[in-house]
């Protein structure tokens, strides 16, 4: 007698369950070839067939560059500037760029 592994719960003449993983041999002839063609079950005297998870791989992680503003200077010579930064020049990323003159 034919033996199927049920792969999803299922109910059969007359009044019978069952689940998954279990092994039958009483299902309703008529009834088999469309069990097998759903995939609700298979032919137990084969190999189970092994179900393949997906390999689902980490996104990769870009570096971001770290953007550094300048501050705004506006272009021309500007002779009342201040050293706004304190790092000793004036007018900095100019063409105008000088040390700060002490007074």
């Amino acid at each position: 007698m034919a033996r199927y592994r049920v792969l999803q719960g299922i109910d059969y003449p007359p009044n019978k369950r069952a689940e998954a993983g279990k092994i039958v041999e009483d299902l309703p002839a008529t009834s088999v070839k469309w069990l097998l063609e759903s995939g609700i079950i298979e032919d137990a005297d084969k190999p189970a067939k092994k179900i393949e998870t997906p390999v689902v791989e980490e996104p990769k992680v870009e570096p971001v560059a770290e953007v550094v503003e300048e501050p705004a200077v506006e272009e021309g010579f500007d002779p009342d500037a201040k050293d706004i930064d304190g790092d000793g020049f004036l007018q900095d990323g100019t063409p105008f760029q000088r040390p700060v003159e002490e007074k």
